[in-house]
């Protein structure tokens, strides 16, 4: 292999998601380059280039949609990653973003703030991904004893559906929803409509319905009205990986066929769900001062203060109406909090356990295990 060795990105540049990625390819290259790369302005389901079909560079790091000149360079000896298709059985090695942790951080999101009513927008195919994040949310709110309403669209962008017939449907869905209902959207453009359809029928947002997507696009999010709360798939990380997987590859390190997950980002918190879902203002005090000090010294003798209460009606009531104690909700926060350390950072376990509200990290221990079944080491080497 030459010393600079020539990629070809095939990666749209007309999504953030493409592009966060190219950024994140590129921080490798300044740190373990240099490379020789091909990229272009492209669209997110653009052929691949005809001279790759010939091409005799050293590797390809691919969005494409068909993947067909890139299996015939993969058979003339040309190491490919895949960033796009999840395939049970994927035909290159694959990375992408975790979505069941996609699922079940923003129905923690949800939770966090008291909601008890859900709903999930998803898209109008059977994508893998899709399935996943979806199953999570699901999971994770049923967990708790919540249902769910589920609306699938029939719009999307490169159909030719009408999108003001869609509107309406969406409009009557949200309609007929039991109110507050904290939803979430499996995209952000999925979102922006959803947030256009509740302006449309005159649904208060976010004290009737509450949005939340994925992706985190800061033109999309903006652009809607109120902002759009998204949760961020740390794309620029899944791009740095790839980069990573590849030079291994063009150096003849045999990497298996199969997925590669990676944590994604938090709910970066806009308009569309800053909101206690909650009309007891005491209640509602009570949750914002658990959201607040869940992760530091916190009791409920402290909560009932916040809250104007005494603390066995604080209790009661809290209980009543969430279907958990305040401690519980603490709890969850903590361990959401203790999940998200193990598998984002190399943090030891004193450190996870001062940062999540513990004083020893002993205890901590105990505490997971007893919820997980697992220790946290365990979960770290699952998960990592």
């Amino acid at each position: 292999m030459p010393d600079d060795p020539h990629v070809a990105l095939i990666i749209e540049t007309s999504k953030v998601y493409g592009r966060e990625l190219l950024l994140g390819i590129g921080r490798y290259i300044q740190h373990h380059g240099p490379w020789s790369t091909f990229s272009m302005e492209r669209g997110q389901n653009d052929p691949d280039p005809p001279w790759l079909a010939k091409w005799k560079g050293q590797g390809i790091i691919t969005r494409s949609l068909d993947h067909t000149l890139c299996e015939r360079a993969a058979r003339r000896g040309i190491p490919v990653v895949s960033l796009r298709h999840l395939h049970e059985k994927p035909t290159f090695p694959t990375i992408f973003p975790d979505q069941q942790i996609i699922g079940q951080r923003i129905a923690s999101h949800f939770l966090e703030r008291g909601f008890t009513g859900f709903g999930y927008c998803g898209v109008d195919d059977d994508k893998r991904w899709e399935q996943l994040r979806r199953k999570a949310f699901t999971a994770t709110i049923k967990e708790h004893g919540f249902h769910i309403d589920f609306y699938k669209p029939t719009y999307h962008g490169d159909s030719n559906k009408n999108w003001e017939r869609e509107q309406h449907l969406i409009g009557e869905w949200l309609l007929g929803l039991k109110k507050p209902v904290g939803i979430m959207a499996s995209h952000d453009s999925q979102g922006v409509q959803l947030l256009d359809a509740c302006r449309r029928v005159g649904v208060k947002v976010p004290d009737e319905v509450a949005v939340v997507s994925v992706d985190n696009d800061p033109v999309l999010c903006e652009l809607a009205s109120p902002p759009l709360s998204s949760l961020d798939q740390n794309v620029r990380r899944i791009g740095f990986e790839a980069a990573a997987m590849l030079n291994r590859m063009m150096h003849g390190e045999k990497v298996a066929t199969e997925n590669y997950f990676f944590a994604p980002g938090e709910v970066v918190t806009r308009l569309s769900s800053d909101v206690i879902a909650v009309d007891d203002r005491n209640l509602s005090a009570a949750m914002q001062y658990i959201r607040m000090n869940a992760l530091g010294t916190i009791d409920v003798a402290a909560i009932a203060t916040a809250a104007g209460m005494c603390r066995r009606s604080l209790e009661k009531k809290f209980t009543k109406t969430f279907g958990i104690s305040p401690m519980g909700q603490v709890h969850g926060i903590r361990l959401s909090n203790v999940k998200r350390l193990l598998i984002e950072t190399d943090h030891p376990l004193e450190h996870v356990a001062r940062l999540s509200g513990f004083e020893y990290h002993e205890y901590m221990s105990r505490f997971f295990k007893k919820r997980t079944g697992i220790t946290p080491g365990q979960f770290r080497r699952e998960h990592r």
